[in-house]
């Protein structure tokens, strides 16, 4: 027997079982309810009750076929959702009812269609994800193999200078695998997490200035100037030891897209339940394509001439301020650099 007919099968007994236990209540209900009424109100003797008793035959045949009809189109809208979800356990996930029709089922038709267009999204996400996991991995495994079997292979008559080189490029290369990977186990867990746990107060100005010292070493190769409140104490309420990777991820963005000689500027405002703070930077900027997108898994801008980052560090950034009560958004523009500001509540009570 196939689907389409188990389908009729189980429609046609859900029909028959509801027609006959309405009938048969109905029936039951009449004669009681003619009963009484006959008896009580109107005053009716036995006999003449019982000759009135043909009606209730009638009043069955009434109700029974108002009931088939209110039946017909119940399974015919039962039917059409019932279609739709075989057809989603069978893996189309391109399905989607059709509301026209729908009366009292259009709530959930469209509850239906939603949950679907979103399984529909994960299932593209997922698939991108391995596809941009296997991309990331691929390019610095396949320069580290090569240029290490290459040394293996032609190592004594290469130069010193050389040699060095290649070494720099394979030690970059095994870098960028280990912050992917550190990165993604980071994102899977926050993914993972519901409640953000170890809240407290701290002065997040001290904790800016120590991930700025992190960076010295690259703002001094780049000669970039990065401005900071001086003595400005400003509190937040959240766990510190996240928080701490989303000024990480910020500053290191905004020195990677900062070109030589630029200028960072972070600078903080404080509210009476939450603390807002900017990290700008005067880079490339981005257009309104890029700025809808960036904070999404392992999206990157392809315009772009960098292209040794992997897409996490924004969506790392958004799940931690998330996960504090907090809001993280974005204010860019092509060749004017790009501005990320973070808001976060003071005393945990946004």
């Amino acid at each position: 027997m196939s689907k389409k007919e188990k389908r009729k099968k189980y429609l046609n007994v859900f029909h028959i079982r509801w027609v006959l236990f309405l009938a048969v209540s109905v029936i039951i209900g009449g004669i009681m309810s003619f009963g009484l009424v006959a008896y009580l109100v109107f005053g009716f003797k036995d006999n003449t009750a019982i000759h009135m008793l043909w009606m209730i035959p009638l009043m069955a045949l009434t109700v029974t076929g108002a009931i088939l009809i209110i039946l017909h189109f119940m399974e015919k809208r039962l039917s059409r959702l019932m279609n739709a979800i075989h057809e989603v356990s069978d893996g189309n996930l391109d399905v989607e009812i059709d509301l026209s029709d729908a009366q009292e089922y259009e709530v959930v038709y469209k509850d239906f269609n939603k949950m679907v267009k979103e399984l529909r999204l994960t299932k593209q996400g997922m698939q991108n994800t391995v596809n941009e996991i296997a991309h990331e991995f691929k390019t610095p495994i396949t320069s580290i193999c090569g240029f290490a079997d290459y040394l293996y292979q032609t190592g004594e008559d290469i130069e010193t200078e050389e040699r060095m080189s290649f070494l720099k490029l394979i030690c970059d290369q095994s870098g960028r695998l280990s912050n992917l990977s550190q990165n993604m186990l980071l994102l899977s867990k926050l993914e993972a997490c519901q409640i953000m746990t170890d809240k407290k107060v701290f002065d997040v100005s001290e904790q800016i200035n120590k991930c700025i010292i992190l960076f010295l070493d690259q703002l001094d190769r780049k000669g970039i100037e990065i401005l900071v409140p001086e003595d400005e104490m400003c509190k937040c309420y959240g766990n510190e030891e996240m928080i701490e990777q989303v000024w990480i991820n910020l500053i290191g963005n905004a020195i990677k897209y900062t070109p030589e000689g630029g200028v960072i500027t972070i600078s903080y405002k404080q509210y009476e339940n939450h603390i807002t703070i900017s990290v700008r930077d005067s880079g490339i900027g981005m257009d309104n394509d890029t700025k809808e997108h960036i904070f999404e898994k392992y999206y990157q801008n392809d315009s772009s001439n960098f292209s040794n980052g992997n897409g996490i560090g924004l969506a790392i950034v958004k799940r931690i301020v998330e996960l504090s009560d907090g809001k993280v958004y974005v204010d860019s523009k092509l060749k004017y650099g790009s501005i990320f500001f973070v808001e976060l509540p003071r005393n945990g009570l946004f």
